[in-house]
């Protein structure tokens, strides 16, 4: 990342003597998932603008400009941007202190109450698991329909704000348990923005629910492309791993991963897609492979 989005408007100090400084999570799916974007694109990494949304219990974003990170959510810690399943994400540096002074916790308590208390389980009082809340909120649970609303709509705010930092973008990218088979989310966060060119197809969302294939999502005539790509951190870590012990290593604008090739297959989740095609079978008609590179 640039200086302008890793560092944090602090001290200097802090910065040159404990390292503060924005860093980010998730890395390794943001990798996979760009990559395969590009591939789904027909276009070299280098040459492609990404907005991806790894959402599940721990939740990030990361702006990918020509093919390399330029902004993400989270900072020096993973606390720090979107609602997730315990974390708070952004909010007011002062309410933690406002709240100790209240209450009399200790620091170390309101790091655990904001790591493990706030996000959506703070918000519905009883759960974490996006599931459960979905289920509760179709029953007429207020804070449940909150918790959705609330979680939709910080990923719209960062989608807007990633757009205006990387002028054109290619493609959405959702992935993660939540990115992979939560239509309801990502219709929330898409929904919209059609004036900046991103429209959604509300069928093709709710049809494509799977952790076995790459799916698509957008409508036909939007000018960014919405792609639904299953991560994959363990074959990123292993072609990394592997390559370290062979003395191949290099950083990844300079390395070619097994996965970047048009002709990949990742045979054990085309095993598993067939048992979902059976459960789901219209899964079939948003396969990202049908439109790649078009």
């Amino acid at each position: 990342m640039p200086e302008e989005t890793f560092q944090y408007a602090i001290p200097r100090e802090w910065y040159e003597k404990y390292a503060a400084r924005r860093y980010g999570f998730h890395g390794t799916s943001f990798l996979y998932t760009a990559k395969r974007a590009a591939v789904l694109l027909g276009k070299d990494p280098k040459d492609t603008n990404l907005i991806i949304c790894h959402i599940g219990n721990g939740s990030s974003m990361c702006a990918v400009k020509n093919g390399v990170c330029y902004d993400t959510t989270m900072g020096i810690t993973p606390l720090e941007g979107l609602v997730m399943g315990t974390r708070s994400g952004d909010l007011d540096p002062a309410l933690p202190f406002y709240i100790m002074r209240k209450t009399g916790m200790s620091a170390d308590e309101m790091d655990k109450a904001l790591n493990k208390k706030c996000g959506c389980l703070g918000i519905t009082g009883k759960y974490s698991d996006r599931r459960d809340i979905e289920i509760d909120a179709a029953k007429g649970d207020k804070l449940c329909q909150l918790s959705i609303e609330m979680e939709a709509l910080r990923i719209k705010k960062y989608i807007g704000a990633f757009m205006a930092e990387l002028g054109h973008v290619d493609a959405i990218v959702w992935t993660a348990g939540v990115g992979e088979r939560g239509p309801i989310t990502r219709m929330k966060a898409c929904s919209g923005l059609e004036n900046y060119g991103i429209k959604i197809d509300a069928q093709r969302n709710e049809w494509s629910f799977t952790g076995n294939a790459e799916t698509y999502i957008h409508a036909d005539d939007s000018k960014t492309k919405i792609f639904v790509i299953p991560t994959d951190e363990e074959l990123v870590m292993t072609e990394d791993a592997y390559a370290l012990m062979k003395g191949t290593y290099d950083v990844h604008t300079n390395f070619k991963y097994s996965f970047q090739d048009p002709s990949y297959v990742n045979k054990a989740r085309e095993e598993g897609l067939k048992g979902d095609l059976v459960k789901r079978p219209n899964i079939a008609k948003v396969l990202a492979r049908d439109i790649m590179g078009k």
